[in-house]
């Protein structure tokens, strides 16, 4: 199974062995043992591919503090050690994982980076995978998203507190991903939700540029009073038009607050809880439709006791256990 060109694969470095961990009973295997990290050790096509990008360089363009571009391997270091049990009868251990490890080419700028994180997200969709994505600063949205959206229409969902559509004339940062996708990509606004934007951190022109395009936002306090499982399922309807259309979702975790996650890029004393997030990444699993998801903005230059690598490490945990309900229907279908 070739998935990347070769071009491709020598941007690629391994995940580092050391992260991977062994508690030598067999009774107790943690998933670090359970996912694939090379392509010819598999046996079939993954049901999940991991992608990092370790970098962070949109996050200091943008006045933001460095860091990020640690943030792939703290994710690995903590989903490494998580057990394949989701408290249920499926375990993750049905699925087939593939750590391709991190695009980490030397010497590039961001623009070039950008591009090659894109053309790697292409050709792994072309083959009809799905990818999470593991940032690195936000501005990983931009090549992401243009990934899904060149191929046809999809949507697009986003938690975060800010909403990312800051002016870029002196080049894209870690705040521009959606205005650029926005206005260079043309992508139709009506497709796009916003959950979790929060008071005092997001300029009213920005959130009336969105509000003019037609997109969806629901901010953090109506998302408090309606809840999450009833504010995302409605919204996943509207920009996927009911499961119809391909969606890429994307967790910036400065969405949450810093008490859960210190370890972001910028953080706020309020935020959607940490429940809700494990939720909607759970839910987000279980739908067919959801080709792309990425974790963004962790620091852990800032974390406190591995926090925010363990939500992050959750998260994608959670999303792979509602990825459990595709493999079983598409089971069911065949039988």
């Amino acid at each position: 199974m070739v998935f990347l060109s070769e071009a491709l694969r020598q941007q690629l470095r391994p995940p580092a062995e050391e992260l991977v961990f062994h508690r030598g009973d067999p009774e107790d295997p943690r998933l670090g043992e359970l996912i694939v990290r090379s392509v010819e050790q598999l046996e079939r096509l993954p049901d999940v591919v991991l992608l990092g990008i370790p970098q962070d360089i949109g996050v200091r363009r943008n006045r933001g503090r460095p860091g990020a571009a640690a943030a792939p391997e703290a994710i690995r270091r903590i989903l490494y050690r998580l057990t394949p049990d989701t408290g249920s009868e499926a375990g993750l251990e049905q699925l087939c994982i593939l750590d391709l490890g991190d695009l980490a080419p030397e010497g590039t700028s961001l623009e070039e980076f950008h591009a090659l994180q894109e053309r790697c997200l292409s050709e792994l969709l072309q083959q009809g995978l799905c990818v999470i994505v593991l940032g690195g600063g936000h501005d990983i949205a931009f090549p992401t998203a243009a990934a899904l959206s060149r191929r046809g229409p999809c949507g697009i969902l986003l938690f975060d507190a800010h909403p990312d559509v800051r002016p870029y004339a002196e080049g894209a940062h870690s705040g521009s991903a959606f205005r650029q996708l926005l206005e260079e990509l043309h992508f139709p606004a009506h497709r796009l939700a916003l959950i979790g934007l929060q008071p005092f951190v997001v300029a009213r022109a920005h959130r009336q540029y969105l509000l003019r395009r037609g997109a969806s936002i629901c901010p953090l306090a109506e998302l408090q009073r309606r809840g999450m499982t009833s504010v995302l399922p409605e919204l996943f309807d509207r920009i996927s038009e009911q499961g119809r259309l391909p969606v890429y979702a994307s967790f910036d975790l400065d969405a949450l607050p810093a008490a859960v996650a210190p370890g972001v890029s910028a953080p706020s004393p309020v935020g959607i809880p940490a429940e809700d997030m494990l939720w909607a990444a759970s839910f987000l699993g279980s739908q067919p439709a959801v080709r792309l998801l990425d974790i963004a903005e962790l620091n852990p230059r800032y974390d406190c006791d591995q926090r925010t690598a363990r939500l992050a490490a959750w998260l994608i945990a959670s999303f792979l256990s509602g990825r459990l309900q595709c493999i079983g229907a598409g089971a069911s279908e065949k039988s």
